[in-house]
């Protein structure tokens, strides 16, 4: 089997020749780059810089002229309108913020005022009862020379006939009698339907 390799590894070491599985002999380059790329060449080789050409120079000289002098931007209009718009509402927060603040203080000035106004409720309650004790009315008036009438002071009065009273009203015209029973009657439509 070893004589079979040499003579067939004879063979297929010509120049333009095919192995047998088809793949294509790589000349210098193409062995330097695959070997670039798979990381197995020196590093002084692998990064061994070309001399830089003139277009590539000009170009490089370009990207820094155009990265160095850079033109002014434009401000949107929507942008611009949307920053004060936000502006305006972050005011008014604060204002709605300073106006519930103040609101919130006279809340409770006016709970002080009304716990106040209860004490002074029941204080003068009491006054207002002991002002009205009929026993302290009594004493008082008898105090100031007061005293029950006597029957001989009492006097009823009583009026004949029964608690009416009549209205007297002049006759008016025909045409005044018919609008008052108009109106009348109007009225107790709308009292009816009611």
């Amino acid at each position: 089997m070893a004589a079979y390799n040499k003579r067939t590894n004879r063979r297929y070491r010509t120049n333009g020749a095919v192995d047998g599985n088809l793949a294509r002999k790589l000349d210098r380059r193409e062995l330097e780059r695959q070997l670039d790329r798979s990381g197995q060449m020196d590093f002084d080789q692998l990064y061994e810089r070309q001399p830089e050409t003139a277009v590539e120079r000009n170009a490089r000289r370009r990207a820094q002229l155009k990265a160095s002098i850079r033109t002014a931007q434009k401000v949107s209009p929507l942008a611009l309108l949307g920053f004060v718009c936000t502006a305006f509402l972050m005011v008014v927060l604060l204002l709605c913020y300073v106006r519930l603040n103040a609101i919130s203080r006279s809340i409770v000035s006016m709970k002080a005022e009304i716990s106040q106004l209860e004490v002074e409720q029941v204080s003068l309650l009491t006054q207002y009862e002991q002002a009205f004790d009929l026993a302290a009315v009594k004493e008082a008036a008898l105090a100031a020379g007061m005293t029950q009438p006597s029957d001989s002071q009492v006097y009823y009065i009583s009026l004949p006939g029964e608690d009416q009273a009549t209205v007297y009203h002049s006759g008016g015209s025909r045409l005044e009698k018919f609008f008052t029973f108009l109106g009348r009657g109007i009225y107790a439509a709308a009292e009816y339907f009611r």
